[in-house]
């Protein structure tokens, strides 16, 4: 099970994902004015709280309650079919199976979906393309990806044209399976506990020490 989360969740790709990707060397028109559109977007979100839904690819499904607050904390919890919490603290993302007892520590900035936790984003700052987009039904999607770090992966982001608003993130693991997460009912700026962002590793009585480094 650890597996499955690690590997097609949310956030973590390898680098096998970048080589078929050729980054862009400057935007587009319309490209420019999309990412305008979603910087501003994301820039005037504080905290988010929705109902998520998750399907892989290989069938694996999950579903739960996502919530963010900028900047670089959130916290999927899942339903109790599944005994995952994953959680950023601020420095870390943490994978926590509490059946296993297992806990995992990823560096926040290596994985493409935490541009959603970002303060004050932009899109040249964080040195992102947008190397694909398509706008359909009502629904705009681009795929984005780190231009200096392409090993970290890629991530489409689906968004509802009117009123512009996330619906869907997509990611593809090393195994090339595409794990796509759908919010439902999303509120956006209401007040959060910061307290279910922080995370007591139970096999230590203190986080991995105060030498760790701070996710920009």
């Amino acid at each position: 099970m650890m597996k499955f989360f690690l590997f097609c969740l949310f956030l973590l790709t390898s680098p096998a994902l970048a080589q078929d990707s050729v980054p862009s060397t400057a935007f587009s028109l319309q490209q420019e004015e999309l990412a305008q559109k979603v910087e501003s977007y994301f820039n005037g979100i504080q905290t988010i709280k929705s109902k998520f839904y998750q399907i892989s690819d290989n069938g694996a499904t999950a579903e739960g309650i996502f919530y963010a607050l900028k900047p670089n904390k959130m916290r999927l919890e899942y339903d109790s079919k599944h005994p995952i919490e994953v959680v950023a603290d601020g420095y870390y993302l943490i994978f926590h199976d509490k059946k296993l007892e297992q806990v995992t520590y990823l560096n926040l900035d290596d994985n493409p979906a935490a541009i959603i936790l970002k303060k004050d984003f932009s899109f040249k700052k964080e040195g992102l393309d947008i190397s694909n987009f398509d706008i359909e039904n009502g629904l705009i999607s681009l795929t984005i990806q780190n231009k200096k770090h392409p090993e970290i992966g890629k991530i489409t982001l689906v968004f509802k044209d009117s009123p512009f608003t996330l619906k869907q993130w997509r990611v593809t693991d090393a195994q090339q399976i595409t794990t796509t997460v759908t919010l439902d009912n999303m509120e956006t700026n209401i007040e959060l506990d910061e307290q279910i962002f922080k995370f007591k590793d139970p096999k230590k009585n203190l986080r991995p020490g105060d030498n760790h480094r701070r996710s920009r």
